[in-house]
C-alpha cells in the first residue's frame, strides 16, 4: 500500500491533477500551506512520500488541475444525509449528468469529477447532503485511508474513461437552484474569451443579465454583441441557438453582478460591486509562519542587501540549498534539528550577476543542495527578458513549480522598464504583485539589492535608490565586513512579526559559508565600527582589498569585476595597478574559455593559507 500511495500520486500528476500529501488515515493536509502546496512536479511529489509512504493524497481542484470541478455527494446516516439521493431527484426532473471519473469516499459518498474552463467556487450545501470543490478547494483521492480506516476506491476512474467536460446539464447541477439573494452574487467576464470557455462564459453572462431584468430579446442581442467582441474565435449563430440561448430558460446563481447597457448594437459593462465588508469576527487569526526561522517569513518579501563583494550570492546560495534539501541553512546553526528541518522544496532562481555554470551551481552543491529541486532561467535565453515582477510569465512559472521560494539578483534586472525606482510609491506598486502571488501559490521571495555608496549610513538608508523597498519588505537581512579579517556579519534589521534576530557572524571558505557565532550589534554599529579604523588609504591598497574580497567566494568574470570596482568609485587605473601587483604577489590568476567573440576571461584567487584564512 506504501508503494502505491506513491505510485497513485506520480500517476495522478503525470496527467496533470496536481497532488499533494494528506496526514495518514486523515484528511487534513500534511503540509503547512494546504493545498496551495499542491504540484505536479515529480521531484517534490517523491521526496513527500518518500519520507512518509503512508500519506493519503489530496488533488486540489480548479485551474491549478486544468479546471478541475468536483461534485461531492456525502452519505451520513447518522446525520440523515444523502447526497446521493439529491442527485438521484434532481436527475429524474433534468436528465442524467455526463458520465466521467466517479470515486466512492470512506464514508460510502461519491465525488463526481469534471473539467472546466470557466472558474467554480468551492460551494458547501448546495443541495441537501451535495456540496462543490472549485478553485482553492480539494478532494481525498484513492487509494487514501478514510479515517474510519475504510479505503477511497475508483467506481471508474483512471483507464476506465476520461474526465468528461462540463456540460450544460453539470453547470446546471452546479449552478443550483436559484437562491433569494440571487442578483447580490458576483461574475466576472475576462476581457477575450479562448476556445474551450466560450459556452460557459456566454451562459453566464446569460444569468448575470437576467438579474438585471432585461427581455431574451435584449439578451439575445447583448450576448451577440459580447461574443462578435471577445470570443475567439465567434461562436456561430448556430451553435449559440443549440448550446447557449437554452439556458434563458433556467435559474440561475451567478458570480458577479453584470450591470450592463445594450445601446446601438453596442454593449457597455459597468462595475457593480458588492457593499459588503468582512467583519473582523469572520477573520480567522494567523500565527506567522518561518521559511526560515525568524529570519525569512512565509509568503512575503525579504530583502537581502549589502555592498559589492560582501557575500550576498553566497548567503542566497545557501539559503535555497536549505529550502531545496530540508535541511537548515547557517541562519539556523543554533536551532535543533528537529525544529529546522522541513520537507524539501522546489525553489526558483533569476539571476543576471552570475552565471549558473561558471559560478552558481558549484556554491549551491557545496552548500548541500538537491539540485533537482533548482530551476532557473539562462540570462542567454529570450524569456529571461520576461521575467519582470509584474509579468503574467512570472506567474505562470509560479502556478506550474509551486515553488516554496524565488529568489532575484539584483532587483534591477526585474523591474518593469516603465517603472522609475527613485520615484515615490513606484516601486512599491512594482512589488505588490509578488505579495499576491506569495499567498495565492504559498511561495516567499527573497530580493537582493545592493548598498548605497554614501558614507556613515546604515540600515534603512543604505538600501539603494529607493525607501519603498525596506518599506514593502517583511524582513530586511544587511551583509557587511566586520572589523576582524575575513569575518562578516549579516544583520536582521526589520522584521515585522516580532523581535529581529540576532545578528549572524560568518565567514566564506573555499565557496561556503562557516557560522562564526551572533552577536547582538546590529549594522549601525559594524558600519560606525568601520568608519573609524578604515582611514584614507591608496587608491591602489583600496582597489587591493576589494579584489580580494570580491573573489573570496570564487572565481568571477573580469568584466563582472570591473563593473563592480566601477560601482565601488575605484578608477581604472587603480583596479590595473592592484590587479598587477596582486598577480605579481602570487595571490590572483586568469583564464579564458571560448573563442572569438564568445572568448571571456576570469580571475580568481591563488589558493594559500595566507589568502584563505
Amino acid at each position: 500500500m506504501a508503494e502505491a500511495m506513491k505510485d497513485w500520486a506520480l500517476k495522478y500528476a503525470e496527467i496533470g491533477l496536481a497532488v499533494f500529501p494528506l496526514k495518514p488515515k486523515d484528511k487534513r493536509p500534511a503540509t503547512e500551506n494546504g493545498c496551495k502546496a499542491a504540484t505536479i512536479n515529480k521531484q517534490q511529489i517523491e521526496a513527500w512520500w518518500d519520507r512518509y509512504p503512508d500519506y493519503n493524497i489530496g488533488i486540489a481542484t480548479g485551474s491549478v488541475s486544468g479546471g478541475l470541478v468536483v461534485i461531492d455527494l456525502d452519505v451520513d446516516e447518522e446525520k440523515g444525509v444523502n447526497g446521493y439521493e439529491s442527485l438521484t431527484a434532481w436527475q429524474k426532473e433534468n436528465g442524467e449528468l455526463p458520465e466521467t471519473w466517479t470515486s466512492i469516499t470512506g464514508r460510502g459518498g461519491y465525488h463526481y469529477i469534471y473539467k472546466d474552463g470557466a472558474t467554480n467556487r468551492n460551494r458547501a450545501g448546495l443541495y441537501d447532503g451535495v456540496d462543490i470543490r472549485g478553485e482553492g478547494g480539494y478532494i481525498v483521492a484513492p487509494p487514501s485511508i478514510h479515517p474510519n480506516g475504510r479505503q477511497y476506491e475508483w467506481e471508474q476512474g483512471p483507464g476506465d474513461c476520461e474526465i468528461a467536460q462540463a456540460d450544460n446539464r453539470v453547470m446546471n447541477f452546479i449552478m443550483g437552484p436559484a437562491p433569494e439573494d440571487w442578483e447580490k452574487q458576483t461574475f466576472q467576464e475576462p476581457e477575450v474569451i479562448p476556445k474551450g470557455e466560450r459556452t460557459n462564459s456566454m451562459i453566464r453572462l446569460i444569468g448575470s443579465l437576467k438579474a438585471k431584468g432585461l427581455d431574451d430579446g435584449a439578451i439575445k442581442a447583448a450576448v451577440r454583441a459580447e461574443n462578435a467582441k471577445k470570443c475567439i474565435p465567434p461562436i456561430t449563430d448556430q451553435e449559440l441557438e443549440k448550446t447557449v440561448f437554452p439556458a434563458l430558460k433556467r435559474g440561475w446563481k451567478t458570480e458577479k453582478p453584470y450591470t450592463a447597457i445594450h445601446d446601438n448594437g453596442k454593449f457597455r459593462q459597468q462595475k457593480n460591486y458588492s457593499l459588503e465588508m468582512l467583519t473582523m469576527k469572520e477573520v480567522e487569526e494567523k500565527s506567522p509562519e518561518w521559511l526560515i526561522t525568524d529570519y525569512i517569513p512565509r509568503y512575503q518579501i525579504t530583502t537581502l542587501a549589502g555592498d559589492g563583494g560582501a557575500g550576498k550570492t553566497t548567503i542566497w546560495c545557501d539559503i535555497a540549498a536549505a529550502v531545496s534539501s530540508g535541511n537548515p541553512c547557517f541562519l539556523e546553526a543554533g536551532i535543533p534539528e528537529d525544529f529546522s528541518k522541513a520537507d524539501p522544496g522546489t525553489v526558483l532562481f533569476f539571476s543576471s550577476e552570475d552565471s549558473a555554470e561558471y559560478t552558481l551551481r558549484s556554491r549551491l552543491r557545496k552548500a548541500g543542495a538537491a539540485l533537482e529541486n533548482i530551476h532557473s532561467i539562462s540570462l542567454k535565453d529570450e524569456r529571461f527578458s520576461d521575467v519582470k515582477f509584474d509579468s503574467p510569465f512570472l506567474e505562470r512559472l509560479i502556478e506550474h513549480y509551486r515553488p516554496k521560494l524565488v529568489i532575484f539578483d539584483p532587483i534591477q534586472s526585474f523591474i518593469p522598464p516603465d517603472i522609475q525606482m527613485g520615484q515615490r510609491n513606484a516601486m512599491r506598486s512594482c512589488l505588490n504583485p509578488l505579495i499576491g502571488l506569495g499567498e495565492k501559490y504559498g511561495t516567499t521571495f527573497l530580493v537582493i539589492v545592493h548598498a548605497n555608496k554614501q558614507s556613515g549610513v546604515y540600515g534603512r538608508k543604505r538600501i539603494a535608490d529607493s525607501a519603498d523597498i525596506w518599506d514593502i519588505s517583511r524582513s530586511v537581512l544587511m551583509v557587511g565586513d566586520t572589523p576582524e579579517k575575513g569575518v562578516r556579519y549579516l544583520s536582521h534589521e526589520k522584521c515585522n512579526y516580532g523581535m529581529t534576530g540576532d545578528t549572524v557572524l560568518f565567514s566564506i571558505e573555499n565557496g561556503s559559508i562557516i557560522n562564526k557565532g551572533y552577536t547582538e550589534k546590529k549594522d549601525r554599529e559594524f558600519v560606525s565600527e568601520n568608519s573609524f579604523i578604515v582611514q584614507q588609504r591608496p587608491q591602489k591598497e583600496e582597489a587591493k582589498e576589494f579584489i580580494l574580497s570580491f573573489l573570496s567566494d570564487g572565481e568571477k568574470e573580469v568584466a563582472e569585476l570591473d563593473e563592480m570596482a566601477a560601482a565601488q568609485s575605484i578608477t581604472k587605473n587603480s583596479l590595473k595597478n592592484a590587479k598587477a601587483e596582486l598577480r605579481k604577489e602570487g595571490k590572483i590568476k586568469y583564464r579564458n574559455f571560448g573563442y572569438g567573440s564568445d572568448r571571456k576571461y576570469f580571475i580568481s584567487l591563488i589558493p594559500s593559507e595566507k589568502v584563505n584564512e
